[in-house]
């Protein structure tokens, strides 16, 4: 039965999501005219307090899960850790990798989101994973968890389990890239299912792999009557296809081909939905299971071909953020469009009509609406070359293969926040674009510039 501190969290949760007065009003109560807006420190304010008020709710559940009978609250724990870190972990090399005849056991890093009482941590460490870091919202979950392992503290590179008290945006980013991520049980409970899911990918790399757990167990109402939810079917906000379809993840068993952005997907069903079903796995517990992964160098299943002209953007890329772009005129590219996503993406960019810059070149290519500014409206698409060309190309066509895709269109706190995830997103377009692979999908009769 929920305790008194989870009524009282559920309550105020309750109160500050029903009550008008909690949040901010952009129309008079007496007209359908717009207001005054308050000021944005007060917007923030009241936005900061209600989700305080829905993680303390979130955490006092989970407190109490592990404050009785977890064979009553969390059954079947040891056999599901087992299928969840077999399936997490299959083709990663096995536990008898310290074997004196193998070479040395690889770095395995995983990530899980829900401490429980530890048995998943123990699960991955013996399918052969070396550094597990778990957190959760509940001290008492991890806690309890804890018990159960060496004290190493929340950093080191000692090989072992750590813990961790924060949701996935509060994982530093040298604690990654993890190998591996499990949202054990907590997708469809997070405050912001696709805000966590998108921040736990931005904490992988080329082949780690997304794992998406979730129980059926019993739940109860506040006066304490039994109720039976399935939490990643009776939340709305967790689609995963819609969720993974912005993500740069697939099913795991067909990630070795990239990405598929819309239209069919390699079993020739909708890309969405017929992701999702593949990377279905089967749960003997009773539970649902999903596995998705990052393909190898961030690559799509088609290369999309882009030519337009070269037309005047906003001018910011030079001006205030040091990244030049090209931006490329989207009327022409309606069609092309249509098959991608708003996001950032990778590929090889070059100027046909100008002998001197008519080799490939890298660059990374945003295609959004700038959500970080109040201008952003209408689509755009900017090219970055990783090289200088030295002059302006207003009104030339700019030929674009477009071969990876990094992340979804994300809005940021301010500039300062914007170009560093920009300077990363260069970096691992940089390391991408040196596949062979890559190479092979762009036209080599036009040879590759060296980046200057």
């Amino acid at each position: 039965h929920p305790s008194p501190r989870r009524r009282a969290a559920a309550a105020a949760a309750a109160r500050l999501r029903s009550s008008p007065s909690s949040l901010p009003r952009l129309f008079s109560s007496s007209s359908r005219r717009r207001a005054t807006p308050p000021p944005l420190a007060s917007r923030r304010v009241a936005s900061t307090t209600a989700a305080a008020a829905i993680d303390a709710e979130e955490a006092a559940r989970r407190d109490d899960l592990v404050a009785g009978c977890v064979e009553c609250t969390l059954p079947l724990e040891i056999d599901r850790a087992a299928f969840v870190a077999r399936e997490a972990l299959k083709d990663r090399g096995d536990s008898d990798a310290s074997d004196a005849a193998s070479d040395a056991p690889l770095h395995t890093r995983c990530l899980v989101v829900g401490a429980e009482t530890g048995k998943l941590a123990s699960a991955l460490l013996e399918n052969g994973a070396t550094h597990v870091l778990v957190i959760d919202v509940s001290r008492a979950m991890l806690d309890r968890a804890a018990e159960a392992f060496d004290e190493l503290g929340a950093s080191g590179n000692a090989p072992g389990v750590r813990f961790l008290l924060a949701e996935v945006a509060g994982v530093p980013p040298y604690q990654g890239p993890f190998d591996v991520i499990v949202f054990n049980d907590t997708l469809a409970r997070s405050r912001d299912p696709a805000d966590a899911i998108r921040r736990a990918t931005l904490l992988g790399r080329p082949g780690t792999r997304v794992v998406v757990s979730s129980r059926t167990r019993p739940e109860y109402d506040e006066d304490g009557d039994e109720i039976v939810n399935d939490a990643a079917d009776a939340d709305p906000r967790v689609n995963l296809s819609s969720l993974v379809g912005d993500l740069p993840l697939t099913s795991a068993i067909s990630a070795a081909y990239g990405k598929q952005m819309r239209g069919l997907d390699f079993f020739g069903v909708a890309s969405e939905r017929g992701a999702t079903a593949a990377a279905s796995v089967e749960d003997p517990t009773g539970g649902t299971l999903h596995v998705f992964e990052i393909p190898p160098a961030f690559a799509l299943r088609r290369a999309i071909e882009l030519r337009a002209p070269v037309v005047y953007g906003f001018g910011r890329g030079s001006k205030k953020m040091g990244v030049p772009t090209a931006n490329l005129d989207p009327d022409v590219l309606e069609e092309e469009l249509g098959s991608m996503r708003k996001g950032v993406y990778f590929g090889y960019a070059r100027l046909p009509a100008d002998e001197k810059h008519a080799a490939w070149t890298k660059c990374v290519v945003n295609v959004g609406s700038r959500p970080t500014f109040a201008d952003g409206d209408g689509v755009t698409v900017e090219t970055h070359a990783l090289r200088d060309y030295g002059r302006d190309f207003y009104g030339e066509d700019m030929e674009v293969v477009v071969v990876g895709y990094l992340r979804p269109e994300m809005k940021f706190d301010g500039m300062a926040a914007l170009v560093n995830r920009i300077m990363t997103d260069i970096g691992l377009a940089r390391n991408a674009l040196d596949d062979p692979g890559h190479r092979r999908r762009a036209d080599d009769a036009h040879g590759f510039a060296e980046e200057r």
